[in-house]
This record gives C-alpha cells, sequence and structure tokens, in this order.
C-alpha cells in the first residue's frame, strides 16, 4: 500500500481510475437488465434523508421600496408555520414565470433576463445558468429526459431544446407557434399550447388570433401537428394516461373560457366544456380531478372530475373560501398548495394549504408576489458532482479526472474524506 502515499504513483492511480471507468461504461452499455437505482443516503438509525419543502416563486420586483424577486422556501417537517418558512432565500432574475423541480435542484426561467437559473435547495444557491437567446422570453419547462429540456419561448414563437447536462440550447424548434406558453409532455410527444395574442399598440387593446396547441415528437424532436383551439389557450396538463387538458380563457370580455381534451391516441380533440367564465390557473389531482380557479364574477375553487366528466363543485357551488389564488401544486399526500400574491408590495402574501377534506390546514407568509409554487423532496446526493440532478457517467468522468488529488472541497470527492479515489467511485457506481 506504500504506492499509494506515493506523489509519483498518482499518474498510475489515474490509469487505474480510467481502467474502472471504462469497465463501468462497458458494463453500461451492454447491460441486458436496466441498472438498479442505488442506494440513497441514510441516518445512524437506517431512516431515509429526505427534506420535504413547498417552493414559492416571488415574482414582484419594486426598486423603489427595495422588493426584488426572490425565492421562498417551506419546510413541510416544521410545525410552526412562521418557523417554517425561509423568505426571499435567493434572489431570482427579471419576470420569473415558471418552476421546474428535479431532485435538489431549482430550474426557474426568467422572462427578461434571458436564462434559466439553475438552483441547489440544498445549498441554498444559484449554481448556475442556461442562457437562452436575447428576446426570446422564456416561459414554460419540461424535461423530456435526464439529458433534454424544452423551453416554450413566446417573442421568439419557438420551443428551444436545452442539453441539461452542459446547460445549453442545441435545438430551435419551430413550426406553427404563436406565442408558446404552456408545455406538458405524454406518450412520447409535447403539447404546447399558442394563445396566439397581439398588443395593438396603436388601438392600446390585445388582439387574439386563431389559438391552437402544437404537438412535439420528443425523439425527433419535430412538429407533428397543429391542433385549433378555442381563443386564448394557455395552461395545459395531463392526466397521466391518455389525455391533454387545455385551458383557455377567452378575451377577458365577451369570450368566456373552456376547458378542452385531447385523446393523445389520434391527437383530436374528443370534448370540450365551456366554462362560462375566465378561469384563473387550474392543477390536476393524482385522483384526476381538476382544481380551477374561478374569476371574474365567479370567485371561488371549482372542482372537475375527468374520470366521470362531471363537476364535483361547479360555479354555483365552489369553495370561496380558496379562491383568488395564484399558483396551485398539490402535494404527495394529495393536499393542495394555493398561492395569494399581493401584488401591492404590502406583505400580506401567503401559501394557503387545503386538506383533502376541503378544509383549511395552515397558512404560511411568504415573500412579495408569491406566485408559482413547487413542492420538492430532497435527497441528499453527493455522488451528484456536477449538480445535474442525476447520479451517471458524466459525474463518474469528473472523478475520473480529478483522481488522486487531495485536499479540502476537492471536486469529485464524494465522501469528503480528502482524497478523490476508488471509494468516490464506488460510491457513484452504486448509485447509477
Amino acid at each position: 500500500m506504500q504506492f499509494l502515499k506515493r506523489r509519483d504513483s498518482v499518474p498510475a492511480l489515474k490509469w487505474i481510475a480510467r481502467a474502472i471507468l471504462s469497465i463501468l461504461l462497458v458494463s453500461l452499455v451492454f447491460a441486458s437488465e436496466p441498472v438498479a437505482q442505488g442506494p440513497v443516503p441514510r441516518h445512524a438509525d437506517g431512516q431515509v434523508d429526505v427534506q420535504h419543502f413547498a417552493v414559492v416563486v416571488n415574482a414582484l420586483t419594486r426598486p423603489a421600496s427595495g422588493i426584488t424577486t426572490s425565492l421562498s422556501l417551506i419546510n413541510l417537517a416544521e410545525p410552526n408555520e412562521r418557523r417554517a418558512v425561509e423568505n426571499e432565500v435567493i434572489p431570482l432574475g427579471n419576470v420569473p414565470s415558471d418552476i421546474l423541480i428535479r431532485g435538489h435542484l431549482a430550474y426557474i426561467p426568467n422572462v427578461y433576463s434571458d436564462n434559466i437559473l439553475i438552483i441547489n435547495l440544498q445549498r441554498r444557491a444559484i449554481i448556475g445558468e442556461i442562457p437562452i437567446r436575447a428576446g426570446a422570453q422564456p416561459q414554460s419547462l419540461a424535461v423530456v429526459n435526464e439529458n433534454k429540456m424544452y423551453v416554450t419561448c413566446d417573442a421568439a414563437h419557438e420551443v428551444h431544446v436545452v442539453d441539461i447536462p452542459n446547460r445549453n440550447v442545441t435545438k430551435v424548434i419551430t413550426g406553427s407557434f404563436n406565442k408558446p406558453t404552456g408545455i406538458t409532455l405524454l406518450n412520447g410527444k409535447a403539447y404546447v399550447t399558442n394563445p396566439a395574442w397581439e398588443w395593438d399598440a396603436e388601438a392600446r387593446q390585445v388582439l387574439y388570433h386563431d389559438s391552437s396547441v402544437t404537438v412535439i415528437d420528443t425523439t425527433t424532436d419535430t412538429v407533428l401537428k397543429s391542433i385549433p383551439m378555442p381563443t386564448n389557450a394557455g395552461g395545459i396538463v395531463n392526466n397521466g394516461e391518455s389525455t391533454v387538458i387545455v385551458k383557455t380563457t377567452g378575451d377577458f370580455r365577451l369570450i368566456s373560457g373552456n376547458l378542452v381534451f385531447i385523446d393523445t391516441t389520434t391527437d383530436e380533440v374528443r370534448k370540450t366544456v365551456n366554462l362560462k367564465m375566465t378561469p384563473g390557473s387550474f392543477a390536476i389531482s393524482a385522483e384526476k380531478q381538476l382544481f380551477i380557479q374561478g374569476g371574474g364574477q365567479t370567485p371561488g375553487l371549482l372542482i372537475y372530475d375527468v374520470v366521470t366528466e362531471k363537476w364535483i363543485r361547479d360555479k354555483d357551488d365552489a369553495l370561496v373560501d380558496f379562491g383568488g389564488g395564484s399558483g396551485m401544486t398539490f402535494a404527495p399526500d394529495g393536499s393542495l398548495y394555493i398561492t395569494y400574491p399581493d401584488w401591492t408590495g404590502g406583505g400580506q402574501d401567503e401559501v394557503r394549504v387545503m386538506g383533502t377534506d376541503e378544509t383549511l390546514l395552515k397558512t404560511y407568509r411568504v415573500g412579495p408576489g408569491a406566485d408559482n409554487v413547487a413542492i420538492a423532496q430532497i435527497i441528499s446526493r453527493p455522488e451528484d458532482i456536477n449538480d445535474d440532478g442525476f447520479v451517471n457517467i458524466f459525474d463518474l468522468t469528473i472523478v475520473s479526472r480529478y483522481f488522486g488529488e487531495t485536499g479540502p472541497d476537492i471536486l469529485g470527492d464524494v465522501n469528503a474524506d480528502g482524497v478523490v479515489n476508488v471509494l468516490d467511485l464506488v460510491l457513484i457506481a452504486n448509485s447509477l
């Protein structure tokens, strides 16, 4: 073992590391069975180390008042509502429009900053960004696989394809897009909403053109079809099986909103439900129920059952106490998290939690302009060296590159023992 301590043995050690890496790569390429997920970090008592958070995007900006966009974190394991909240812990960009969670990472597009921020939620730090072409205005995100992400860009009338590990745009999808906004993935296809609105500066009003949903093959990144929609198609979700649901909002005056159901086996509209109002945000539960914020003269939270195609709570029986919200998302336990922004900057921004019995469970005070919200289950994974949200070949490659290096805080030192060696390779291999 003495040669392991000698400085001139480092090249030999690097050769050994690369040999091990080559063996691992070959094993992965030619494996006939899927590689099992490796063990997750555990406490001494054997329990898995998992943190549960609600992540809130605070979108209000008022420089004169010292208010800027930020991220708030709510520790769902903390029973005290005040102590559970970490407010304005991370600054964001200009008009954050969405939030996508992948493990311990949050991806947040900023419309006028021309980027997607990458945030390590465990470290409470921005670890990088994905640049978007100037003026494209990124809106919504969807992860196709561990290497590829779609970004809708409404000003450019395009969908950009992002290489996640390399953090750059590698392709631009063009076609029948008109201010593409929402996106959802189902059965090897992406469905993108096109509100098709235009600001008429001379008339000082919004003009609405023919709205649609564009269908993209996620393998080839090619446009397959354009499906006509009622006026102003924006929100879009799916039921996890064979149905995509589109929310249209109309023109906020004479034309009301709709729910449009698309059969993804044929990519044809199967059913349209006239809401007879202008709907706000919506979300779908694990039980395949749509929760819809009423708007205008119809305050309250409506519930539509996608399976039975019947209203559980219509506009005459809406949950008034949970109306007026902005962003909505479901936690694994079925509770619904709803943001209530105070756009005046008065500090009355809230997140309310509605239980499965339709009662108020908790109310959290969060940052200014609380808008989008997402649930994060953070498992500490030091094996994810490059912070891309996955433990994979790229992490093995980094360890090989720094093999033999010693000292504190070395990239590739998975077990933090002060040296990058075979033990670090083994830890990553076990987590593949």
